[in-house]
């Protein structure tokens, strides 16, 4: 080997040396602080308290006791008329009977209230002393109820939303 090569070599060698030396004096310090930090964290504890546990494991099991239930839907709930009674009288068709008098709705019209009747699948509007065969005559129609008039005598019918009178 020449002079030249051995003294390339040495400097290599004392520069590495001298890096070696460099960055211990530069990790030693990081490697203390992280001791540090991992013993004061070895006695941390991470989660929750054990009231808190025992309230989560509580509703988890009233949700899993839940799960157990079944629900059978009989009707769909997205049909409209399962749920409300319409207007216009085609709402809901449960208790209804064909051949009762039923108020479907009371409106007011310039200074004197209307009314639709069904009866027997059929819609009438009326006023006050409107004559309909089979059911009477009108005597009265206010906001809350139809009074029909016929040979037994005067019958209250209410309007929807309102209870029947007694």
């Amino acid at each position: 080997m020449s002079e030249r090569s051995v003294t390339i070599w040495n400097l290599v060698v004392g520069f590495s040396i001298v890096s070696i030396i460099a960055m211990s004096f530069k990790l030693f310090p990081m490697n203390k602080k992280f001791n540090r930090l991992k013993d004061r964290s070895a006695d941390l504890q991470f989660g929750t308290d054990k009231e808190l546990e025992n309230i989560i494991s509580y509703l988890e099991g009233r949700l899993e006791e839940r799960s157990d239930f079944q629900f059978i839907i009989e009707n769909t709930p997205m049909l409209l008329t399962n749920v409300l009674g319409l207007a216009d009288g085609s709402g809901r068709k449960a208790r209804r009977n064909r051949n009762a008098v039923r108020v479907a709705l009371v409106y007011q019209r310039d200074d004197h209230f209307q009314a639709q009747i069904d009866y027997r699948g059929k819609a009438f509007t009326v006023s006050v002393g409107d004559t309909l065969t089979n059911i009477g005559t009108i005597d009265l129609i206010d906001g809350t109820q139809v009074i029909i008039k016929n040979s037994g005598g005067l019958k209250s019918y209410p309007a929807p939303g309102y209870e029947p009178s007694t």
